[in-house]
């Protein structure tokens, strides 16, 4: 029934209750639903105490945000008053209150959080502690409990065969034995199960059928009572002994996932026309804007749109650096000094260090080749293993308890949880190593693929050159001057602003030199400019083959351009009126890290490969300096994609180290791509995407890649063979059932330990 708004004001103590807010002006508490005067301003409501405070409050006072270029105006007509009628105020309630729903209890108006300590790295100070965490009790870990239980229960069965074989004994070590088995189902049932985990069904049918057994058993009297119980008791025992270990290990790696996914679900504040306002980063949407202010993290990848700002570039990141307008950001990036605007990228698990840790349809553990065929094994030829076992023994005419004894010897000799969860642990430790030094790996398939590689080409361009090129020689041909051939190079890059123009000019200046008035420019990508000269004739800078396509002949300079490219630098050749005038050398620095990057190649039998656009002697200079003997000269950047595919078609897997979108046609043709200053980049789809432009970060993802695919494929041999021995020994009557699992316990012992040895 609707109210009647001409009856008295009803008593106000009937009004429903809600948290106070600040007035907007004053700062007093204010019931939101009891507030004098409400206020919108762009789309967000504001409560003050009274009439003087709503009109005072100072709409320029506002916090100014970092602005792009083009500034937006203010629009006025947000600026909404609210009226003093009944019928308003009932409307303006309603309002309110859905209000209230969408952002009181968003912890929009919540208190500082209080801050923890982390060890994620030593740096990362800071850690908001959720409602959740604070109000967990500190208790016992059920988990573990159960899990000591039934190991416990399993050693107490097996000492119990000291009793001997009366009546008493074996119905203690039976209740022993059915109590351990059933502390460890309830850990199953009661215990949150990993996704990277075995089925619980394939875990848990070799114990509780051993268990089964045992007492069928011993109530039928059976002579071979004391081997089913004891058979039964190590399944169980050792069972729950690898399931703790196996816990153990992935315990530190699930606590860095979880801090990450933490970290980066922070409050951020989002631009809102004029103003901001407090959003979760899961709310937010590709395409706004956030406002990130000194101390605060980045929660979204995305880029910079207005401000400059010191941060550091990514979690536990050991250097800081400046970055401004244009430059991509990736989620976790902490703002040490001043405020930058970005816009939102990649969000939830699209983002760059969430996608192989957190997102359970891209994670690396679950969907890599060799973690999924050890899941697989344990899953699926466990019961080929106990149906081997059950039909040989079968054949060899043994009575049903001893059929059923050898199967579930077998059959929980292979489902084994270690032989399912070590490949996993060592594929996770490689992905979080790799994150914590700003290598992201597109995809578990790119991870994988890039433990393949056998060659690896560098751009030499910005990957091992510094791309920096500076002048070192000017020898003028005939009678021009060393000025008068500066002046000429300088006129015909004047309109470029490439690193070769860039390193033109910049000797110009130095030397006092002003540029020819060139015109008529025309660039010939990869191999030089022509242009018109100031006194009409034609005016040619580039590369041996860009004379040899004018037609000028360089015979009179081929000692010169010999020495210099014997030095390792590149050769400018200056033509004018069809004539060589000069030849210039360009000096390129080694990038800091290039030796050390090709020698991590080398290191795990990867072939270094050079590909460049300067001639062969340019190019094995370099090679001999950096150890690298296969080189590939005088492939233009328009031909390099082509150039790559014919080494994809020699039968090597191939990876590229270049950059975005310089070297785009060569890392697009690679079998994995490894690209720098790419993470974060709302277009980036590269294999292997780097926050920094370190070359040497660059080649340790693909050692990474290697050591981790070559670790787990170790660590699935080393799991998978002795159980395997084990129940293939069963499964022929070469040994007792017991043995089976003994020996699968021993290789998964010995995969736990070269985890924590290899981490150590």
């Amino acid at each position: 029934m609707e109210e009647d708004l001409s009856s008295p004001e009803p008593d106000r103590s009937s009004f429903p209750v809600a948290e106070a807010v600040q007035c907007a002006t004053c700062g007093n508490p204010v019931d939101p639903l009891r507030a004098e005067r409400i206020r919108i301003f762009q789309e967000r409501f504001r409560y003050f105490c009274s009439e003087h405070c709503a009109d005072s409050f100072d709409v320029a006072g506002l916090t100014p945000l970092p602005q792009p270029r083009r500034r937006r105006p203010i629009d006025a007509s947000f600026v909404i008053k609210t009226h003093s009628t009944k019928d308003d105020r009932l409307e303006t309630r309603r309002q309110i209150a859905n209000e209230l729903n969408s952002v009181i209890h968003e912890e929009s108006f919540e208190p500082p959080v209080e801050r923890v300590h982390t060890p994620l790295d030593p740096r990362i100070r800071e850690v908001p502690e959720t409602k959740e965490a604070a109000a967990a009790p500190e208790g016992v870990d059920v988990g573990t409990l159960l899990l000591t239980l039934a190991m416990l229960g399993g050693a107490l069965s097996i000492a119990l065969t000291l009793a001997g074989s009366s009546g008493p004994a074996l119905v203690s070590r039976v209740v022993v034995v059915s109590v351990a088995c059933g502390a460890l189902v309830a850990q199953y049932v009661m215990g949150a199960r990993d996704a990277s985990e075995p089925h619980p069904l394939a875990m848990l049918a070799a114990p509780v059928l051993a268990v089964i057994t045992a007492i069928v058993a011993a109530l039928g009297d059976h002579p071979e009572v004391g081997t089913a119980l004891t058979l039964a008791a190590l399944i169980v025992g050792l069972l729950a002994l690898l399931m703790w270990l196996v816990r153990r290990a992935r315990h530190p790696l699930d606590a860095e996932r979880e801090q990450i996914s933490g970290l980066l679900e922070r409050k951020t504040q989002r631009v809102v026309g004029e103003e901001i306002a407090p959003v979760r980063a899961r709310d937010l949407r590709p395409g706004e804007e956030i406002v990130v202010d000194s101390g605060d993290w980045v929660p979204v990848d995305g880029a910079i749109s207005a401000g400059t700002a010191t941060l550091r570039p990514w979690l536990s990141a050991p250097y800081s650096i400046e970055v401004t307008e244009g430059d991509s950001v990736v989620a976790g990036a902490q703002v040490i000094t001043g405020r930058i605007r970005v816009v939102v990228g990649w969000v939830g698990y699209d983002r760059t260090w969430l996608r192989l840790t957190t997102d359970p349809r891209r994670r690396a553990d679950l969907l890599a080749p060799i973690p999924r065929a050890g899941r697989l094994i344990a899953e699926r030829m466990a019961p080929m293993a106990a149906g081997l076992a059950a039909l040989t023994s079968f054949a060899s005419n043994a009575d049903l308890l001893t059929i059923a004894l050898f199967a579930l010897a077998a059959q929980a000799a292979v489902a084994n949880p270690a032989i399912a969860q070590v490949p996993t642990l060592t594929v996770t430790r490689g992905v979080l190593e790799g994150l914590r030094r700003g290598i992201a790996f597109r995809s578990a398939d790119a991870l994988d693929t890039a433990g393949r590689v056998s060659i690896a080409v560098f751009c030499a361009r910005g990957t091992l050159l510094l791309g920096e090129p500076e002048v070192a020689n000017v020898e003028p041909v005939g009678e021009h001057d060393a000025s008068r051939v500066l002046s000429l190079i300088a006129g015909a890059e004047s309109g470029a602003s490439d690193p070769v123009a860039t390193a033109m000019l910049r000797a110009a200046r130095a030397r006092g030199v002003r540029p020819d008035g060139a015109r008529s420019h025309s660039s010939q990508p990869g191999l030089g400019i022509t242009a018109v000269s100031s006194d009409g004739q034609r005016l040619v800078v580039g590369s041996r083959a860009l004379m040899l396509q004018e037609r000028v002949s360089v015979a009179s300079a081929e000692g010169k351009i010999n020495e210099l490219e014997g030095l390792g630098r590149s050769v400018l050749l200056v033509a004018l009126g069809g004539r060589l005038v000069g030849v210039v050398g360009l000096q390129d620095g080694l990038r800091p890290g290039a030796r050390a990057a090709v020698q991590y190649l080398v290191d795990v039998g990867i072939e270094p490969v050079l590909l460049s656009g300067d001639a062969r002697e340019t190019c094995e200079a370099l090679g001999r300096a950096l150890d690298i003997e296969h080189v590939r000269p005088e492939i233009l950047p328009p031909d390099r994609g082509e150039e790559v595919r014919r080494l994809v078609a020699g039968g090597g897997s191939v990876a590229v180290v270049g950059r975005s979108p310089i070297d785009d046609g060569a890392l697009g043709a690679a079998d994995v791509s490894v690209a720098l200053s790419s993470a974060g980049s709302t277009t980036a789809e590269w294999s292997v995407q780097l926050v920094s432009d370190d070359i040497k970060e660059a080649a340790f993802a693909i050692r990474l890649a290697h050591d981790t695919r070559r670790d787990a494929r170790t660590g699935l041999i080393t799991t998978l063979a002795p159980a395997s021995i084990g129940a293939l020994a069963v499964a022929f009557s070469l040994v007792p059932p017991a043995i089976a699992p003994l020996a699968a316990a021993a290789g998964a012992l010995l995969g736990l330990y070269r985890i924590k040895d290899s981490s150590a």
